[in-house]
């Protein structure tokens, strides 16, 4: 089975957890993106900082349904028409075509907001990983991680 590579780095108290890097591609975003692999999430999202640096109107990004993280309550706002490419193992590209994906705005658009929500990653869900087929493997005692399908 062909194997998309993921990087372990620590964070929350140094916990490593698994990354996966893919090229995003939209009609506004060409861009590599790390993205954080949690089986715990029901979503995949871009992060505020990462739609921020595309330079999107991020004041006019406000609809989807509202979702909350880390304390935080974000709009689940639709970027249309995505395409997505991972690099695997044996440097292969592994694309998905999707009709949207979710981009986390924050429902209170204020300075000290965007300063508190600016360490939350972008994420790749169970959403993802079920409608592609993906398994994840992580074993952080050896480091190891990575997507399968």
């Amino acid at each position: 089975m062909p194997k998309i590579p993921c990087t372990i780095r620590a964070i929350v108290g140094r916990r490593p957890f698994p990354f996966v890097t893919f090229f995003l591609r939209t009609t506004h975003i060409s861009r590599f993106v790390d993205a954080l692999v949690d089986t715990g999430s029901p979503y995949t999202v871009l992060s505020t900082n990462e739609v921020m640096s595309t330079r999107m109107p991020i004041t006019k990004m406000r609809l989807g349904e509202i979702v909350s993280l880390a304390g935080f309550h974000f709009f689940n706002h639709p970027i249309k028409n995505v395409e997505m490419s991972f690099r695997t193992e044996t440097d292969e590209l592994f694309k998905v075509k999707l009709e949207s994906i979710g981009s986390l705005i924050p429902t209170k658009l204020n300075k000290k907001t965007l300063d508190e929500v600016k360490n939350i990653p972008s994420i790749i869900g169970n959403d993802f990983l079920e409608s592609q087929k993906l398994a994840l493997y992580f074993n952080p005692s050896k480091r190891i991680a990575y997507l399968e399908y």
